[in-house]
């Protein structure tokens, strides 16, 4: 599997969903999901991703379309109005800006307190080195296709592949015994569905797929439906192995592997800490399609300093954009030590930039832009929509409001507005 000389290959492409879905979530769940249904946690993924296949079914047709970079922004303009594509792509940008930053965060926060040497050096310096080391690997032309993702995608499989190897010597059946409640599945839906996320990072950078208007819908149905099959199956693996013994596995990997390895520590130890270390697959998947969205933005005139946000340099990076990016990542870390309404608050953003461009679906439909998707899809997906901002609202009216992040997304939104007023004054 090769890079596509005239873009991204297929493969690639399906590899930088799948490190955009897969972050810390599918191998920290398995601590909440038993705590919640027991044996049955797996069955979480099933349902969330039952609830989500009529949003990534609109959203791919959508991509099919317009493959296209910032594709979520073209989504909502072209079919509700310019607001909406601004509202789309910019909750979107400054909400996974922010999920990329707390990736980071949870990677240091993992290796400091194990490494020595960077005990005595404050959490927010090695957050912003990390950050900045990756942007500039980025502005100078390290692309986010071919080997690099490759690394990265052998990093999250290698603690997965051992967990299946694993389980044909110690999966026990009869840790399945109990009997969970059809209530008890459900409630494990708020804690697995935030994992199935992120099939739709890849339409930031659509044109860059080759042959896109053929691939990108198959690369987003590919990459989501293994992932939701990883996920069900690792889920189901790890606690027919360790059992309930999960309840209180702060790190689910590491308890694992030491009871697997219990004459050899260490290998428990390095599978924790590859899992950690896979963190950064994500973030440099993000880190490097989300920039397009702001470029997007800035490019149809919807921020001041379109020529500047617009740059792109020689490697074909809008290298401007990645560094605001970075900058924005710094800035929510350096700000707030709270991390979960910022979470919280991020996944809201990126619900709305959902719910925006399944409304832009159903337009799609009705308008007969498209005839390859029913009309009762988008429908399917708006409720799906709702549910999931209900489930992310209610976290953010119980656990806190994120200050921080409403500044940066109504600095923008104020952005925006200033800029429409300059750009009506110089038409009049």
């Amino acid at each position: 599997m090769k890079q596509a000389s005239s873009g991204i290959s297929r493969s690639v492409a399906i590899l930088i969903c799948i490190n955009s879905i897969i972050g810390a979530g599918l191998f920290i769940n398995p601590t909440a999901l038993t705590s919640i249904a027991g044996p049955y946690g797996f069955l979480g993924y099933a349902l969330g991703a039952l609830l989500v296949l009529p949003i990534l079914l609109s959203i791919a047709e959508l991509a099919k379309l317009h493959p296209v970079a910032g594709g979520l922004y073209v989504y909502s303009k072209t079919y509700i109005g310019s607001w909406a594509g601004f509202l789309s792509a910019w909750a979107y940008f400054v909400g996974k800006s922010v999920s990329a930053a707390l990736l980071i965060h949870k990677f240091v926060l993992f290796f400091q307190v194990r490494v020595p040497a960077l005990q005595s050096t404050p959490v927010i310096f090695l957050d912003i080195a990390i950050i900045f080391f990756f942007t500039l690997l980025n502005i100078g032309g390290v692309s986010i296709g071919g080997r690099i993702q490759y690394l990265f995608s052998a990093l999250k499989a290698t603690p997965v592949l051992v967990t299946f190897a694993i389980g044909t010597l110690f999966f026990d059946a009869k840790n399945f015994k109990e009997i969970a409640s059809l209530k008890e599945i459900c409630s494990s839906l708020p804690v697995a569905i935030f994992a199935l996320l992120g099939f739709e990072v890849i339409c930031a950078i659509g044109n860059q797929i080759h042959d896109a208007k053929k691939n990108i819908k198959r690369v987003i149905v590919s990459s989501f439906f293994i992932v939701a099959a990883i996920n069900i199956t690792f889920q189901a693996i790890i606690f027919g192995i360790v059992g309930y013994d999960l309840v209180n596995a702060q790190e689910p990997i590491l308890v694992l592997g030491m009871k697997a390895f219990a004459t050899h520590p260490w290998i428990g130890s390095l599978l924790n800490g590859v899992v950690f270390a896979s963190i950064v697959g994500g973030f440099f998947s993000l880190l490097t399609s989300n920039c397009w969205n702001l470029h997007t933005i800035a490019n149809n005139n919807h921020l001041p300093g379109k020529a500047l946000l617009t740059k792109i340099n020689g490697n074909n990076v809008p290298w401007v954009s990645i560094l605001i990016e970075a900058s924005i990542a710094v800035f929510v870390l350096s700000i707030t030590a709270n991390q979960i309404p910022l979470q919280n608050m991020s996944v809201c953003a990126q619900i709305l930039s959902y719910t925006l461009a399944v409304t832009a679906a159903f337009y799609a439909v009705t308008t007969k832009a498209t005839k390859d998707l029913p009309f009762w899809v988008p429908l399917l997906g708006l409720l799906s929509c709702c549910f999931i901002f209900g489930i992310a609202g209610f976290k953010v009216i119980t656990l806190g409001l994120s200050v921080p992040f409403l500044a940066l997304f109504l600095l923008g939104c104020c952005a925006a507005v200033a800029q429409q007023c300059i750009t009506g004054s110089k038409r009049c």
